[in-house]
């Protein structure tokens, strides 16, 4: 299992009731955006959000 706090749905996707529910339910923090993967990581890594040390 991974330790996610945020999920993104990129490309105006829009997640099922279903998900929302999970993740409200799990504490998950859940986004849409129209942007792109690539334009809305750069937007979050221009605000601050670094990327998570993985080892």
């Amino acid at each position: 299992m991974l330790d996610l706090r945020c999920i993104i749905f990129v490309r105006n996707k829009r997640p099922d009731e279903s998900v929302v529910e999970l993740a409200r339910e799990k504490g998950i923090c859940v986004l849409f955006t129209k942007y792109s993967m690539f334009t809305a990581c750069g937007i979050l890594y221009s605000n601050g959000l670094k990327g998570a040390d993985m080892f």
